[in-house]
């Protein structure tokens, strides 16, 4: 349920036991990102298949270009109400403290364009099974399916028990989760996650960044509310590709590298307008390592360094083909 799980009429253990996770209001920000629940969820053994996700625009990376990172929204969700579903009923809430996510294959070619019929994209099936729970809260494994059978991305997450949303925040959480769907939110990931066009480097495939072991203010994202989970802060998964994408935005030649993988560690609740900084630690010809940290802004417009939301590290691989 984003970046955090709260029950909010999701389950019971009676839920648990007899019919796995228990409907529940749907996130916006899982909504915008393509995903999608099955009415009955399927089991087979200890995996659990609750939903699955469809390729979009919301899948373009700020290459131009479909990226199986946009997975980590579904992954963050899947993850979560994996280790609520293991914990039957004795946690109130859980919020993610770290998702790994590893791209293991390019998503399956569609029309991106924003007046396509959502019915006619690919659709990637998630599946989820826990690794282990206790009275701090759990971890748990998830992996997006495509049609021949091959996991397109899979992650971990780890999370940590809370007390209960707050009633407000929940209710502007179902609010937003009620808004309509239409041409106006079929659109590329940057749009959704509300970055800063000027705040990237400009795209140019000759140019290769230079190495710093310092960071630097890199791009900005504005305040979007409908992207908040029950807790009121932004979704785990929206921070997540937040980050990755502006690593992207400090190589300006991007469009020649795959996202590989995205480690992200939480360490407080993102809100409000924020600037990631970033540093390229390796931009070798094969690989790159880039890490970045979202961070608020202050009263005087300046980056608060020394509170950072998220820590994440990104890997890229030269693009094949």
């Amino acid at each position: 349920m984003a970046g955090t799980s709260d029950p909010g009429g999701r389950r019971t253990a009676e839920d648990a036991e007899n019919t796995g996770p228990r409907a529940h209001p749907q996130g916006r920000t899982e909504q915008l990102f393509g995903v999608r629940r099955h009415e009955q969820v399927r089991q087979e053994g200890a995996h659990w298949n609750p939903g699955y996700m469809l390729a979009g625009p919301s899948s373009i990376g700020l290459d131009g270009r479909p990226t199986a990172a946009a997975a980590t929204v579904l992954m963050d969700n899947a993850t979560a109400v994996a280790v609520h579903h293991a914990a039957a009923g004795a946690m109130q809430a859980i919020v993610t403290t770290e998702l790994t996510l590893n791209v293991l294959k390019p998503m399956p070619a569609f029309d991106a364009s924003a007046d396509a019929d959502p019915a006619d994209q690919p659709r990637m099936e998630c599946w989820y099974t826990p690794l282990t729970v206790d009275e701090a809260g759990g971890a748990a494994r998830a992996w997006l399916v495509d049609a021949d059978g091959d996991r397109v991305a899979e992650a971990t997450g780890w999370f940590q028990a809370v007390p209960a949303a707050p009633a407000a925040s929940m209710e502007a959480f179902v609010r937003h989760g009620g808004l309509p769907l239409g041409p106006q939110t079929r659109v590329p990931m940057a749009d959704l996650l509300g970055l800063e066009p000027d705040s990237v480097t400009v795209q140019d495939d000759t140019s290769r960044p230079a190495q710093s072991g310092e960071f630097v203010p890199g791009a900005r994202f504005r305040e979007n509310r409908e992207l908040d989970n029950p807790q009121g802060a932004v979704h785990g998964g929206a921070m997540m590709l937040r980050a990755i994408l502006a690593a992207q935005g400090a190589m300006p030649d991007r469009a020649r590298y795959d996202v590989q993988a995205a480690r992200t560690v939480y360490t407080r609740p993102g809100r409000g307008d924020m600037v990631a900084m970033t540093r390229v630690r390796h931009a070798g010809r094969s690989l790159r390592f880039v890490d970045v940290e979202l961070v608020p802004l202050g009263e005087d417009g300046s980056p608060v360094v020394d509170k950072p939301m998220v820590q994440v590290q990104v890997t890229f691989r030269a693009a094949r083909g």
